[in-house]
């Protein structure tokens, strides 16, 4: 059988792969071996995709060490993935800052940059608020980013609906004006929706995969017959395709699919009461457990996930604080100790223990992320998770110095392991515009066009 000069394998989800133009088969010669070489295997080495997380916590009251050095501080817990992150000082949330509603319900419009409507929602101090005004970053990203996936974003809440239902102060993310979109808070729905169907063959992947298995062995077939014709450079080329060949069959023998491999139906315990304050942490673990799978088996590229809710009036009985007279569980209301004037130190270090442990489970979202290999790196390589609050400090209230984490570099988007601090009126709408080029999307404003001065300064 002849062999033409180019043979295009193309199989269902878009794979690919062709003979390189060989010189010994009387195409024209290569005039930088090497450069080109090098260039048709990164063509080859699998790509993985960007994703992004954002781990909203309640109240602000993060404060932030001076330096990288974490020891002693609230960040903590995050010491082993210091080389991982950003820590970002003097944002200020100005587009928030404005408008209807109190400053708690303000805040929850973060994502979108923009003030509420007005409304008839009743806040904390009795002000009155609507919706948001336009899209969130999650939903704006996860239209450009989610278009292969099953799901454009998953918007997930631990015990997030407080107040007896949806309203402004539990939601973080919107389809565009007047359009809230509810978290799904509980696990075990979460897993209906998302895993139920992992692993099935509804349209026939299995017989698909099969015939893309005999395609690749044909293509084999024929490059193992052409080999003794070859020059030594052609020989160099069509090796570089034979691996990207055995790569491809390789990822077609794995169930996951072709995002890595690590894709595994997930398992859940037996059912229990959500909404026990006890159960807080196990419940959200959960969830990150199920953010971490579905992000490996590329289900979706884009989460929020929201714990509690904006004022967050909880208790913490499985967290304990030392008084002087023992340790004892934290069972007053966060919203209230974070009410306290800064001499109140009991107050103040009983939300340090519980700050310190929302801390601790961002790092353990970080080590879901990092356990997962992708190339030569970690899901967390090529994944963002944002920490965000809805205000900077509770007895203050204010939009002003809000700090921001970046956690993972969004597949090498900017360097990490940095501090860096702005000197105030910056805008918190120019880190949304840096994502939002990080993942592909063009533009310099993002939100209220008179709240932002485009990308962050010296982030990328």
């Amino acid at each position: 059988m002849k062999l033409s000069r180019r043979v295009l394998l193309k199989g269902a989800g878009g794979a690919a792969l062709s003979l390189p133009l060989l010189e010994s088969l009387g195409c024209a010669p290569a005039t930088e071996p090497a450069e080109q070489l090098a260039k048709a295997e990164s063509r080859q080495a699998l790509t993985f995709p960007k994703r992004v997380i954002f781990f909203y916590t309640p109240n602000g009251n993060l404060f932030l060490p001076p330096t990288m050095d974490f020891t002693g501080s609230h960040l903590a817990p995050l010491a082993p993935y210091a080389s991982k992150l950003v820590v970002l000082k003097g944002l200020d949330l100005l587009a928030n800052d404005v408008g209807p509603g109190e400053p708690h319900q303000q805040g929850m419009a973060l994502l979108t940059g923009r003030r509420l409507n007005s409304g008839n929602q009743v806040g904390g101090d009795g002000s009155l608020a609507g919706w948001a005004q336009s899209a969130s970053l999650d939903q704006v990203l996860g239209n450009a980013i989610g278009a292969s996936t099953r799901f454009k974003t998953l918007n997930l809440g631990v015990q997030s609906t407080q107040y007896g239902g949806t309203e402004v102060r539990t939601v973080l993310s919107y389809l565009g004006n007047d359009q809230p979109v509810a978290n799904e808070t509980s696990p075990w729905s979460l897993y209906n929706r998302v895993f139920s169907q992992l692993g099935a063959d509804p349209f026939g992947v299995a017989r698909l995969r099969q015939r893309r298995h005999s395609a690749i062995d044909f293509v084999k077939d024929r490059f193992t017959r052409l080999s003794p014709k070859l020059s030594r450079l052609d020989r160099q080329k069509l090796d570089q395709h034979l691996a990207s060949v055995r790569d491809l069959e390789s990822r077609l023998d794995n169930p996951a699919g072709a995002i890595g491999g690590s894709c595994a139906k997930p398992t859940l315990p037996a059912q229990f009461n959500l909404n026990d304050p006890a159960n807080f942490g196990t419940i959200g673990r959960l969830q990150m457990d199920l953010t971490a799978m579905a992000l490996a088996c590329d289900l979706t590229r884009v989460v929020t996930l929201q714990w509690s809710a904006s004022t967050n009036n909880r208790p913490y009985p499985f967290l304990q604080y030392d008084d002087g007279s023992g340790p004892k569980p934290i069972l007053g209301d966060e919203h209230v100790l974070g009410h306290q004037p800064d001499t109140d130190v009991h107050a103040w270090g009983k939300l340090a223990v519980i700050r310190r442990w929302y801390m601790e489970q961002l790092a353990y979202l970080l080590g879901k992320l990092a356990a997962v290999p992708e190339g030569n790196g970690s899901l967390l390589d090529n994944t963002v998770v944002v920490w965000c609050s809805e205000i900077a400090r509770g007895n203050t209230h204010s939009h002003r110095d809000a700090p921001f984490l970046l956690c993972g570099s969004a597949g090498g988007s900017w360097q990490t392991n940095r501090y860096l601090s702005y000197p105030g009126d910056v805008p918190h709408n120019n880190l949304w515009v840096s994502l939002l080029n990080a993942f592909g999307v063009a533009g310099t404003t993002f939100g209220d066009p008179m709240y932002c001065t485009g990308p962050l300064a010296g982030l990328a």
